[in-house]
């Protein structure tokens, strides 16, 4: 469970931002270079966090954040994945083509 203490405190950074935490940790909706895409809280250690546990970190007043930054992440992630589908279908019926 996450330390009640340890609240949002403000966003910074670049698009999409980091929300610093009053412990001086930061949240960030991760997916970069990795197969998969999650909540990471980076201080001094890098942890993996669940949806539920970065919206009860970022606090009452940036649970929305958490909550709008995920849904834009998961639609983002949803269109890559028609894009790709999309493209193997084309070479699959490139490849039906040349066996016809």
């Amino acid at each position: 469970m996450a330390d009640q203490r340890v609240r949002g405190v403000f966003l910074r950074g670049d698009e999409p931002k980091r929300l610093e935490l009053s412990d001086g940790s930061r949240l960030m909706l991760d997916g970069a270079g990795t197969a998969r895409t999650e909540w990471r809280r980076l201080g001094r250690q890098h942890t993996n966090v669940s949806v539920a546990e970065a919206s009860e970190l970022a606090g009452e007043e940036y649970a929305d954040y958490v909550e709008i930054r995920t849904r834009a992440e998961v639609e983002w992630l949803r269109a890559v994945a028609d894009w790709y589908r999309q493209q193997a279908d084309r070479l699959h019926r490139q490849l039906a083509d040349c066996s016809a």
